[in-house]
């Protein structure tokens, strides 16, 4: 069971690593295409925003990268909060997203990937 848990988060890291690191722009959707009555704001994937963080681009908002990432997330120092607000404040997520708890619940479960303890 170990090895399979390790073998996932071998194959999420490098994926996580490989994967190309595209700037998400906020988009308003059309209320009339998408068949709803307000328009919603299309996010991040929790998948790449927990990437991103990994990877080290949101230092400059205190979020470790790689080793102390994975330490910050398993000691409690970082959580999908902070991660989503980091990523709103370095422009990749707009504001709403703290309101969003499915959203902040599928970043918390990207983040429960990554820790191995």
């Amino acid at each position: 069971m170990k090895r399979l848990i390790l073998a996932s988060l071998s194959v999420l890291l490098l994926s996580a690593a490989t994967a190309p690191t595209v700037k998400a722009e906020p988009m308003a959707v059309n209320s009339n295409m998408m068949g709803r009555t307000s328009a919603s704001i299309r996010l991040l994937e929790p998948f790449y925003l927990v990437g991103l963080a990994y990877q080290g681009y949101f230092r400059e908002q205190g979020i470790p990268s790689y080793g102390a990432f994975l330490a910050a997330y398993h000691t409690g120092r970082i959580n999908a909060r902070d991660l989503v607000q980091s990523a709103i404040k370095d422009n990749r997520l707009p504001a709403s997203a703290l309101q969003d708890e499915d959203y902040l619940n599928a970043v918390e479960m990207q983040l429960m990937f990554f820790d191995t303890h």
